[in-house]
């Protein structure tokens, strides 16, 4: 298994970084998911806001700056991708394990009309509140049976669902809601409806220790 050292170099904008975590939240989103992983983020390189990578999430970190806004505070928010690893990766469970961590390489055109969408987007939702665990499993509950939840909050892979369908890689008919994280890993995500020949590589497994 590789590091992110190792990889970070190659990260690009639209990549998704898979979370393997523990705790209740983890554990129920993975059992209910049938899938490793417990969440899901994106990679961002934003050159005009910052020289190193960037993480687009939602998620209830709120030590971080949010490089959109300045802001500290929990849901949708834009931060420095090794902080937020250097977070997680701090974290232990009674067994001694840490979080591991899996990268797909987004293949699309990441024009400039991409990256000006794309920007748009974010600006739009940046801030949004991440739900309870009711209202998250609610609002999966409600996609699962073809409702759109209001997005008044996001929960991680809805926003990043909801993110690829901004810049055409999903059909706006895709409801974000219905998406869980390990949707977006190697044994689902062939499932999902990618348009415009855009594709994930495949899993790349790494560690990361601070």
């Amino acid at each position: 298994m590789t590091t992110l050292n190792t990889i970070i170099s190659e990260l690009s904008t639209g990549d998704l970084i898979l979370f393997h975590g523990f705790g209740i939240e983890s554990e129920i989103i993975e059992f209910v998911d049938d899938s490793p992983y417990s969440h899901v983020a994106m990679v961002m390189k934003i050159p005009e806001l910052s020289d190193k990578p960037l993480l687009w999430s939602s998620d209830e970190i709120t030590t971080l700056n949010d490089f959109l806004n300045s802001g500290l505070h929990a849901g949708v928010h834009l931060m420095d991708l090794r902080s937020v690893l250097d977070l997680t990766a701090s974290r232990t469970n009674k067994k001694n394990q840490h979080y591991t961590y899996s990268w797909r390489k987004l293949n699309y055109n990441k024009n400039e009309s991409f990256m000006k969408t794309l920007e748009t987007f974010m600006r739009s939702v940046d801030g949004r509140a991440f739900p309870t665990l009711e209202g998250m499993a609610e609002h999966y509950a409600e996609g699962k049976l073809g409702k759109r939840a209001n997005q008044k909050t996001f929960f991680c892979s809805q926003l990043a669902t909801n993110t690829y369908i901004h810049v055409g890689i999903f059909p706006n008919s895709l409801i974000d809601n219905s998406v869980a994280p390990g949707d977006f890993g190697d044994n689902h995500s062939s499932k999902l409806p990618w348009q415009n020949n855009a594709s994930l590589a495949k899993e790349v497994h790494f560690t990361h220790t601070v």
